[in-house]
């Protein structure tokens, strides 16, 4: 009897041994803890659905580095109380810094923030020695150890934010032909920067959307956050027609979109593409 009491005590203290190693969370939250950085301000909520949180711990994530980034922008924190950086994000932010102190920063706000998945724009305001200004960021997010932190982020581009914006050039040509060439820019810079398909390009003939969709651009996912804008557009007379120069920037590069437009039928529209880029 005696010796089926010793049989029955160690196998009791077998099993407690085994399910007490056989516990990871503790060491899987001690892993966590450590991965959030020192003080409140750099804790992420835990998620709320899934090992990751699903669409609701990407949009909490992206809100939380949205925030903070802005007030990073205005001095009000360091890179180190930024939420959710990977060491790879970090180094990016160390990398590009704050703004210019040249720009005589006074105040930076969170104006907005759009996007879904791993991929967010996030739209600033900045007031400045130049005013009020708007500028844009970018956060892309990546699945990190049973949770989603911040991979990537593009900060705005201090040059566009120096360079005193240029007064506007006197438009030139029928007031149509501009209009229609302002259309296919735009509807052509959707296109290329993956924001929009062939079919939904605007204001040109027939023949030339077909050879534009015939050679769709492969678009690169840092180039598909950012946003394009014409800075500037001027039209000169050309055998009949109109040369459409478009201005071009993206916050990160400036180039040219230069389009031809003709009046077919009493519709103004783009028949040629000269250049893009």
């Amino acid at each position: 009897m005696r010796a089926a009491k010793r049989s029955l005590l160690a196998a009791v203290c077998v099993l407690a041994i085994a399910a007490t190693v056989a516990q990871p969370g503790r060491t899987h939250t001690a892993r966590h803890s450590a991965i959030r950085g020192t003080g409140p301000a750099t804790a992420i909520a835990p998620p709320k659905r899934g090992p990751l949180g699903g669409p609701r711990g990407q949009r909490q994530l992206a809100v939380a580095v949205a925030r903070a980034y802005a007030r990073y922008l205005a001095g009000q924190l360091s890179a180190r109380q930024l939420p959710g950086l990977t060491p790879e994000a970090m180094m990016i932010v160390r990398q590009s810094d704050r703004l210019p102190a040249r720009l005589r920063v006074t105040g930076v706000r969170l104006v907005s923030l759009t996007g879904g998945g791993d991929s967010w724009t996030e739209h600033l305001a900045i007031i400045d020695a130049h005013g009020r200004q708007t500028t844009t960021a970018q956060l892309v997010l990546t699945p990190w150890r049973s949770r989603w932190m911040l991979l990537e982020l593009v900060g705005p581009d201090p040059d566009t934010l120096i360079a005193p914006t240029p007064p506007a050039l006197r438009p030139t040509g029928p007031a149509a032909a501009r209009r229609a060439a302002l259309g296919f820019t735009r509807s052509y810079l959707d296109y290329t920067y993956g924001h929009a398909t062939a079919r939904q390009l605007r204001d040109l003939t027939p023949t030339l959307q077909g050879a534009i969709a015939s050679a769709p651009p492969q678009v690169p996912a840092a180039i598909r956050l950012r946003e394009p804008r014409i800075a500037s557009l001027t039209l000169a007379p050309q055998h009949g027609a109109w040369l459409a120069n478009a201005n071009v920037t993206d916050g990160q590069d400036t180039y040219e979109v230069i389009s031809l437009v003709h009046c077919v039928d009493g519709d103004w529209l783009a028949f040629a593409l000269r250049s893009a880029g």
